[in-house]
Order: structure tokens, then C-alpha cells, then sequence
């Protein structure tokens, strides 16, 4: 059998070599031969060495690589070789005395796919003893196949089982859940299945009464008419009525509103009834407890007709009120403003007079007259000061209070400051500076408005400080496009409680009538309402005892509104 020499000429099962000039195959080997290569399984005969002798041309297809096979197609070969070697030389381990079985994993050379196969070992013997091994690959590829997803059905249904269990567990837990009773029937009117408030109306409790029993069986009676008049509306699917059942152990009645489903296959046949009961005693106390709501709503909408009405009247009365309030707090502005006016004439006649006569103009004047004439132009100044500012809080409510917007420099009206309150400083012993940075930009606003609001800050600090000093700083922020002027003393100080209440009307900190300092308590509210129309705003730090700090902070640029 020389014709099966090079099959495996890389394999260990290699075999044995014919000699030279070998005679030809007879005709009966040929049959064999051919007979062999017929059979689909792979075939192979190994001698006792281990060497091939005989392989079908399945067997070929797996382990053999022709002389133009590519490389894939050798490696595949070279894999099946190994692994037919390792498992041929583990039966011949085990004994050759009896037929080995076991599985063979092979890769299919031309398709690239994993084959199984149960390798079949038989020992072949003769008198001498065994002289081969007949070897059967039986594809069983398919079958293992078949059986991983028989195996995987098998899991799917225990799986489905689990779960068909699960959701019974489900739906019991469910059913029980539910306060209503819920009773599934078949189509004769026998109970199958029911939660546990229907078993508390339908099955009496271990160890009840003859009378607990009594009420159960009145309850099914109930029951069982309510569900023939379903049966009986035919076509009908679902019917709804009352049923009048008791409590089994206490007797109470349970007034119940009973709705009953047919369950239908799809040829429209009953195959079970859901009736499910909601007791009503709760909806026909809430219907009561409406009932009288109701007619307590009746009751209360009428009052509240009556109390809306006298709200509206009230209503009328407030806005006619507000109204006189408006026309009376416009007639006071212009009281105010005309009043103003009218004593500002002859006060500056006084004080015009009264300067004439200071300088000399009638001639050399007594010092008790010269004295008395300074004391009447003092608090005539006094007296036009308190004018002016009833004359600006009037403009200012009305809104005739007019900005004058201009470019000026800060350095220039803080001296200008300065310079006026000059003789006031002159008579204190307090040290009075300013500290402005080296670049202060210039500001566009209202400039008398400005020097308003700090002539203001400094006099009260002037007035509230008896000894120390006074600081005034000016700076800007960039990041906020604003100027900051604040003027710092070490008077007095203000409370905490009193800070807001000396920005009000004709509002002092004192307002006894022996109070220390004078004032009509307008400046301060004044400068607020001017920082206001300018669009800053002031600030205040002091307490008690350690000075104050009033900030007026400025925007650069003040947009008219």
C-alpha cells in the first residue's frame, strides 16, 4: 500500500516505508481502497509503532496538505496532525485491549470552522498479538450542536418555570396587596381563586360560631345571584351592581358596588369571571360629609358676598383717602415751596441790611450793637439755611429738582469744601485733612449736588466731634467705575438700632427737646435723596463712642433718568 505513504509526511504517524520496486496494488486492495474513500467518516490505521499505514480520503482532507495548499490551509493540517497525535497516543495509554471513545476537536481546513468528532480507537489483533489500531472519526459536530441547544431550551424552560412561578408569587402578593376583595370564578359560579379580604368575607375563621358561618353562606348566596345575572345578559361582558354582604365575625353591614368581567378566549368563549367589590361605606360618608360641606360652602359664600361687599366699600373709602392724601401732600409741597420763597425775600433783605450795617455803611457802631447785629445775622443764616433745605425736600418729592451734569475734578471741590468750613475749623481744636490719591479721574455729574452732599458730611462731623480729627478720602474703583468720598471723625458715634433712622424727615438721634446739638434733622436726608437722584448712594459705620465713617459712593459717569 505504497499509495498511502505521503500522507503524513510531517506527523509522527508516519508510515512505514515500502521498498524499492514494491509490485503494484492488487485489484482486491484497490476495492478496499475505493471502498474506504467512500465512507464519509474520516478512516485511519496505525501499526503498533504508531505509524500510518491506511487513511480514506476523509481523513486525507483533514490531515493531509497538498503541494498547493496555502499557508492556512498547512496550519490547520499541522493542528489537526497534533491533536489526532495527543489523542491516539492517550488511548494507547489506556490499554488496547478494548474499544476507546472520546471527543476530538479538529478544524476544517478548507472552511476555517471547529469540528467535533468522537474518535473511536479499536485494537487490531493476530496471533502475535495487537499489530494496529483501526481509528473512526464520527462527526458529531451537529449533534453537539442539537444537544448545547437542547440544553439551552432545557434552561430556557426551567428559566420560564422560575419566572411563570415568580409572577403567580407576583400576582398573589398583589391580589393580596389590594383592599378590595377580588374573587375569579369559572363559568359555572365556583370560586378558583381569591385574595385575602375576599376570604375574610366568603370562609368563615377556624373555630367560628354557627353565626359567622350563617353570614358566609348569606354572602355567597349574595354572591352567587349577582353572578347569575351576569351569566345570563349573554353577550354581556361586564356587569355592574350592589350587593348588601356583612362582616362575618362582628355582622356589620358592607354596602358593596360589585363589578364582574367576563374573561374571554378568542373564540369568545367564558373561560372565568374577575369580580371585584369596593365597599362603599366610606364613599356614602364621604357623600354625607360633602352634603353638609356643601350647604356650609352656601353659607360661607354668602358671607363672604357680604364681607367682599363691605371690602369694596372699604375699598372706595381707602382710594378717595389716598386721593386727599396726594392732593393734600402736593398742596403742602406747594405751601412749602411758595412759602419758602416768600421768606427767603425779606430774610435776605434782613441779612443784606444787617451785613450794611456790619461793614460801617451808617457809621461807627457800639460793641453791644455790633454784637447784637452778629447774632441777628447768624441765626438769620441759620433761619435761611433751614429754608433752603424745606425748599429742596420739597423739589425733591415733587421731582422738580433739576441735574446739572458737567466734567469736574474732585481735588478742585474738596478745597472748595475745605474753604468754606475753613472758619469752623479755625474755631475747633481738631485736625482736619485730605487724602486724595495722585490720579483721581474726573467725574461727570452734578457738581453743586456733589459739594452739597460733602459740605453736609463734613459740618455734621464738625458738629459731633469735639476733639481728634476728621479724615477726608476720596478714591476710585476701576473695576466698578465708581468714586468713593468718605469723611471719617472720632465724635460721638451713632448706636447700631439709630444708623438707619438718622436718614429720615426732621429725624435726629436725639429728638428731646433739651437736646445738645441743633439741627432740623433734614440734612442727612437731604444728601440721600441727592446721592439717590445721582445714582449712588451713602453709607454709614460708627458705634457708640468710636467716631463715624460716611461714604458717599458716586458713579463716574451720572446718566440722566
Amino acid at each position: 500500500m505504497s499509495s498511502i505513504a505521503p500522507l503524513l509526511p510531517s506527523s509522527p504517524l508516519t508510515e512505514e516505508p515500502s521498498s524499492p520496486g514494491s509490485p503494484a496494488t492488487p485489484p482486491d486492495q484497490l476495492i478496499l481502497l475505493r471502498l474506504l474513500d467512500a465512507v464519509t467518516d474520516p478512516l485511519l490505521f496505525t501499526n503498533a509503532e504508531g505509524h500510518l499505514r491506511i487513511a480514506n480520503a476523509r481523513a486525507r482532507e483533514l490531515l493531509v496538505a497538498g503541494e498547493g495548499a496555502s499557508e492556512g490551509h498547512r496550519r490547520a493540517v499541522e493542528l489537526n496532525q497534533h491533536l489526532f497525535t495527543t489523542a491516539l497516543a492517550s488511548a494507547a495509554t489506556g490499554g488496547a485491549s478494548t474499544v476507546r471513545r472520546r471527543e476530538l476537536s479538529l478544524v476544517d481546513p478548507l472552511q476555517g470552522t471547529d469540528l467535533l468528532f468522537e474518535l473511536v480507537t479499536t485494537p487490531m489483533r493476530e496471533a502475535q498479538g495487537v499489530v494496529g489500531v483501526v481509528s473512526v472519526l464520527r462527526n458529531v459536530t451537529d449533534l453537539g450542536r442539537a444537544t448545547q441547544a437542547l440544553g439551552e431550551s432545557y434552561r430556557r424552560l426551567r428559566a420560564s418555570e422560575q419566572e411563570a412561578r415568580s409572577e403567580r408569587l407576583r400576582l398573589d402578593l398583589i391580589l393580596d396587596s389590594v383592599a378590595n376583595p377580588i374573587i375569579l370564578t369559572d363559568p359555572s359560579g365556583s370560586m378558583v381563586l381569591m385574595n385575602d379580604p375576599a376570604e375574610r368575607l366568603f370562609s368563615a375563621p377556624a373555630g367560628s360560631g354557627e353565626a359567622s358561618r350563617r353570614r358566609v353562606r348569606t354572602n355567597d348566596a349574595h354572591f352567587s345571584s349577582f353572578l347569575s345575572h351576569l351569566l345570563s345578559q349573554g353577550s354581556a361582558r361586564r356587569w355592574r351592581g350592589e350587593l348588601h354582604l356583612m362582616e362575618p365575625t362582628t355582622g356589620t353591614p358592607l354596602p358593596m358596588e360589585a363589578v364582574a368581567s367576563k374573561v374571554l378566549t378568542d373564540q369568545g368563549e367564558t373561560t372565568s369571571i374577575v369580580t371585584l367589590l369596593h365597599d362603599r361605606t366610606e364613599t356614602r360618608e364621604k357623600a354625607r360629609l360633602l352634603e353638609q360641606l356643601k350647604t356650609a360652602s352656601s353659607e360661607l359664600e354668602a358671607k363672604v358676598h357680604t364681607a367682599t361687599a363691605e371690602l369694596a366699600e372699604q375699598n372706595e373709602k381707602l382710594r378717595r383717602q389716598a386721593l386727599q392724601l396726594e392732593q393734600a401732600s402736593a398742596a403742602k409741597s406747594q405751601f412749602l415751596a411758595n412759602m419758602s420763597h416768600e421768606f427767603r425775600t425779606p430774610l435776605n433783605a434782613i441779612l443784606g441790611y444787617t451785613n450794611m450795617l456790619l461793614q460801617g455803611v451808617s457809621g461807627e457802631m457800639m460793641p453791644t450793637q455790633k454784637r447784637n447785629l452778629q447774632r441777628i445775622d447768624s441765626n438769620g443764616r441759620h433761619l435761611l439755611q433751614v429754608i433752603n433745605e424745606i425748599l429742596d425736600i420739597t423739589r425733591i418729592e415733587a421731582g422738580r429738582m433739576p441735574l446739572n451734569l458737567s466734567d469736574f475734578a474732585l481735588p478742585e471741590l474738596l478745597q472748595e469744601v475745605m474753604a468754606e468750613l475753613d472758619p469752623i475749623i479755625a474755631r475747633t481744636k481738631l485736625v482736619v485733612d485730605a487724602a486724595l490719591p495722585p490720579r483721581l479721574p474726573e467725574v461727570h455729574s452734578d457738581r453743586q449736588k456733589v459739594k452739597q452732599i460733602v459740605l453736609n458730611l463734613l459740618s455734621n462731623a464738625l458738629k459731633f466731634t469735639h476733639e481728634g480729627s476728621i479724615q477726608v478720602n476720596a478714591e476710585y474703583q476701576p473695576s466698578l467705575s465708581l468714586v468713593l468720598i468718605s469723611v471719617k471723625d472720632t465724635g460721638i458715634g451713632i448706636a447700631q438700632e439709630h444708623q438707619e433712622k438718622i436718614f429720615e424727615d426732621f429725624q435726629q438721634v436725639d429728638s428731646s427737646p433739651t437736646r445738645a446739638y441743633g439741627g432740623t434733622g433734614l440734612g442727612l436726608s437731604i444728601c440721600r435723596r441727592l446721592a439717590t437722584m445721582l445714582g449712588g448712594r451713602i453709607t454709614v459705620q460708627s458705634a457708640l463712642g468710636q467716631g463715624s465713617t460716611f461714604t458717599l459712593h458716586l458713579p463716574r459717569r451720572t446718566r440722566r433718568t
